[in-house]
């Protein structure tokens, strides 16, 4: 049996006009294989529509100008003074359009019975990621507000959750993981200390979450113009952060969620050399792996790629997908990724 092909969420702005087109879009593309979710993500550059929006909030004042032609142009936020900050005034705002998008799901998966038991994925910024961005170069007021984020984040997922109990899925999307640790290499202890304050970041929030508020992890290397903030030189710190978090929900009584790890970044394929994929020998062997090693810059190579994945971790990848959304894509370069994907599932095993 072929291994699933996971979407990561974003699409091409060409065919995500509606919820419905974006959803048939990805039908189309699975080509005979299952997916893991059906995902509905209408901002092809993730957060930037929701930061764009802030200037227009009561509770925020523009710092530092900027468009988002790139991450030198990120736009910097404070908070008006006088003003204390609130869940609603960082809420995302985005209820009502989920809403919808998920009676589109419901009517979608009713008229393809390839889609049973297949949950609509709701794209969910970490807070941590989401106050880094607000208050960019910032660090202080970040994790100052970063409460008052997260329980706007807890509200919308709680909320969801009870209307549409099994029929959603959030991935839990945070740059700042294996972003954090790389910036945290300059300073001694600096990857150690680094690693165990993010895990026990996203572990307190997911304990936070409803009991039957199922989740996917989504780690990422940066991908904001298919641009990544850093190149990565193994998965070691991946790894790292994975086995303190495992470790971090089992106190708390939380399941592991099934993760999207990425090799591939930016337009760069996934290394093909062994010594980048070995530190995987020491994954905790409950993760459930999305093997995220398929790129449009070299479509032949994902399989080579994922044997070396799978040799590593010792077991076969739940499911295989690209290093991140396709939103930053043209929509040739999304097709051309897809079908990457489709035949990179159905690669012998290691």
């Amino acid at each position: 049996m072929s291994r699933s092909i996971h979407f990561v969420g974003s699409l091409p702005a060409d065919v995500c006009g509606t919820p419905r087109q974006a959803m048939e879009w990805i039908i189309q593309q699975r080509r005979g294989h299952r997916l893991t979710t059906l995902p509905c993500d209408l901002d092809p550059n993730w957060v930037v529509g929701y930061l764009r929006d802030l200037a227009g909030r009561p509770a925020f004042e523009v710092t530092r100008p900027g468009e988002y032609a790139s991450y030198e142009d990120m736009r910097t936020y404070g908070v008006r003074r006088g003003h204390r900050l609130r869940p609603e005034d960082v809420s995302m705002g985005r209820t009502d359009r989920l809403r919808k998008a998920l009676e589109e799901f419901r009517a979608v998966r009713a008229e393809h019975p390839e889609l049973d038991g297949i949950r609509l994925q709701i794209s969910l910024p970490n807070p941590l990621d989401m106050a880094i961005f607000v208050f960019a170069g910032r660090p202080w007021l970040s994790l100052r507000y970063l409460p008052v984020f997260t329980q706007a984040v807890v509200d919308e997922v709680t909320e969801l959750t009870a209307e549409a109990g099994p029929d959603i899925v959030w991935q839990l999307e945070t740059p700042s993981v294996l972003i954090g640790m790389d910036m945290a290499r300059r300073v001694p202890g600096g990857p150690s200390l680094g690693a165990r304050f993010l895990a026990r970041q996203v572990a307190a929030l997911l304990a936070r979450f409803p009991a039957d508020a199922e989740t996917i992890l989504h780690l990422c290397y940066g991908n904001y113009q298919n641009t990544e903030m850093f190149a990565p030189r193994d998965l070691g710190p991946a790894v790292t952060y994975l086995d303190l978090l495992a470790t971090a929900l089992r106190r708390r009584g939380r399941p592991l969620p099934p993760v999207h790890l990425p090799a591939a970044y930016g337009a760069h394929p996934a290394p093909r050399n062994e010594e980048f994929y070995r530190p995987l020998r020491r994954l905790d062997p409950e993760w459930r792996i999305m093997a995220g090693i398929v790129s449009a810059a070299d479509p032949a190579g994902g399989a080579e790629s994922l044997r070396r994945f799978e040799a590593a971790v010792g077991r076969e990848a739940y499911a295989v997908a690209t290093a991140c959304g396709l939103g930053r894509h043209t929509v040739e370069e999304a097709e051309k990724a897809t079908e990457a994907m489709a035949a990179t599932a159905d690669a012998p095993s290691a």
